[in-house]
């Protein structure tokens, strides 16, 4: 317990901002018959090697994290209703953590690591530069009780301190030392909860009344947690390991069991956060990256160890041949044609020669044998929660002309924004499909039409090539791309005919 105490003296300058590849989650909240919370529909919606973390809910149900983007972090907003992912704010130097909207106004808070090496609260709205949000504080933790008022952990020397200011008046008063970094508002209440050290070095909930600015013992949270979170005005949920527990302010005072969530693979749950309309909970964990699931199949493989080799697949596993040629449904369909493989070839290797990974697909470029024969294919890996969902296999079709010749025209001539160079490269009868081959356009006539719009509305447009792979007369390319200011990544398979592209494959 005293181990616990002097790391948590120990603290360097910059508190919130410890780096570890952790994953966001977001799953649905529901009441059962018993009115108790159940959680289902469990996600992952970050899929970035690096560090996600923060969550927090806005009013109108949008999260907003912290996510590693070009080595450094930087705010993303889900958004639920799209599924989709964008940058909050362009990048700053020294990266932003702990976002969170201010009250049910459109401007935003995060802490930001200034040039000075110190970590302060900045206040962002739209159309102006970000302004101290709170003057002369080095903000680690916090929240905002309303649009005037925020309870926050400040660094104090070796050690954190629990503050209450008034952002009106920017004055501020210290509550306590010794504070923690799990600081809510508790709904439907007049209180803020927060954590600070107990004599055994272990974390106790407190509750601040924000009116008389008296506080009252709620918990002690469990041996080495130090985060929490509230489900309604009576009920909080920790994380531990890969189970979530609950305490009834009405209850038996014991911590219960909430939800098992080992089945999705994860481990060491800390932070989460709960939507106001109390129907989401995002839950940040530690996970195996998609890079990281994908490779635990390649061992067994190549040493023959079926079992191992079929369980990193997922029980719905969904095995083609490039574009959409189905060959195996399921792990036990698949599982039997790879024991008839086995049995019936000898000498089977396979080697990764280059890896995309891109949110939760991962492009392999592999070489091999069969029979002591090689071979050269490309394989999209489609993951989730733990397991290979499908397979997909590119595999080699000779041609005589390099492929990459007409990408590259083609690359240049939109990045210039030329439109007529552009679609040159392309066939009469271009098909353009999502992944894995749901079709989106045919023939040159929309394809102009849709992109000399797009041409001339972002004049900042820009595509550059992170990764390739060739296989035959495909060639596959990592993109990143800025459109209005903004960045976007996304995986192009181009597969070219007589020097020409006939059809582009988007993983995006």
């Amino acid at each position: 317990m005293k181990h616990l105490f002097s790391i948590f003296c120990c603290l360097s300058t910059l508190v919130a901002i410890s780096q570890t590849n952790t994953e966001v989650f977001l799953a649905d909240l529901s009441f059962t018959e018993d009115r108790e919370f159940k959680v289902s529909n469990f996600q992952n919606i970050s899929y970035n090697e690096g560090y996600d973390n923060q969550p927090s809910f806005t009013q109108d149900g949008l999260l907003l994290y912290a996510k590693t983007q070009n080595e450094q972090t930087d705010i993303a907003v889900f958004d639920p209703a799209f599924w989709s992912t964008q940058w909050l704010f362009e990048g700053t130097p020294g990266g932003e953590y702990s976002p969170q909207r201010i009250g049910s106004t459109q401007d935003f808070t995060a802490v930001r690591l200034d040039p000075d090496g110190k970590q302060r609260l900045y206040r962002y709205r739209s159309g102006e530069a970000p302004v101290a949000y709170i003057k002369d504080l080095r903000v680690a933790y916090y929240a905002h009780y309303d649009e005037n008022t925020l309870l926050s952990s400040v660094l104090s020397g070796n050690q954190l301190d629990l503050v209450i200011s008034d952002i009106a008046s920017q004055k501020s008063d210290t509550l306590l030392d010794r504070s923690g970094r799990s600081i809510h508002k508790v709904p439907a209440t007049d209180a803020m909860s927060y954590t600070a050290v107990n004599e055994e070095g272990n974390w106790d909930v407190y509750q601040l009344d924000t009116k008389t600015k008296e506080s009252f013992f709620v918990a002690q949270l469990p041996i080495g947690i130090q985060d929490h979170v509230w489900l309604d005005g009576s009920k909080m949920l920790i994380g531990s390991g890969n189970k979530l527990y609950l305490y009834d302010l009405f209850g038996d005072g014991e911590w219960q069991l909430f939800a098992d969530l080992s089945a999705y693979k994860i481990e060491n749950i800390t932070r989460m956060a709960v939507s106001p309309d109390r129907k989401r909970l995002a839950i940040v964990a530690e996970a195996l990256s998609p890079s990281e699931i994908v490779q635990a199949h390649i061992a067994p493989y190549n040493e023959g160890r079926l079992d191992d080799f079929a369980n990193a697949f997922s029980e719905n596993v969904v095995v083609r041949n490039f574009p959409a040629d189905t060959t195996s449904m399921g792990r036990a369909e698949m599982r039997a044609g790879y024991e008839r493989f086995m049995k019936n070839n000898s000498n089977l290797t396979v080697k990764v020669e280059n890896r995309i990974a891109y949110k939760n697909v991962v492009v392999d470029e592999e070489t091999g044998t069969v029979n002591n024969d090689t071979f050269h294919q490309a394989t999209i890996y489609e993951t989730g929660l733990g397991s290979i969902q499908s397979m997909t296999f590119i595999h080699n079709k000779k041609t005589s002309k390099d492929p990459t010749i007409i990408v590259d025209k083609q690359l240049e001539a939109y990045n210039a924004r030329n439109i007529d160079e552009f679609m040159a490269t392309y066939a009469d009868d271009i098909k353009l499909y999502s992944f894995p081959h749901r079709f989106m356009s045919e023939g040159q006539a929309s394809m102009k039409t849709n992109y000399a719009s797009f041409f001339e509305a972002t004049p900042d447009l820009n595509c550059t090539i992170k990764n390739r792979i060739v296989v035959g007369n495909k060639v596959i390319d990592e993109e990143f791309l800025t459109i209005n200011g903004k960045n976007y990544s996304a995986i192009a398979i181009y597969e070219v005919e007589n020097g020409l592209i006939s059809k582009v494959t988007f993983i995006q």
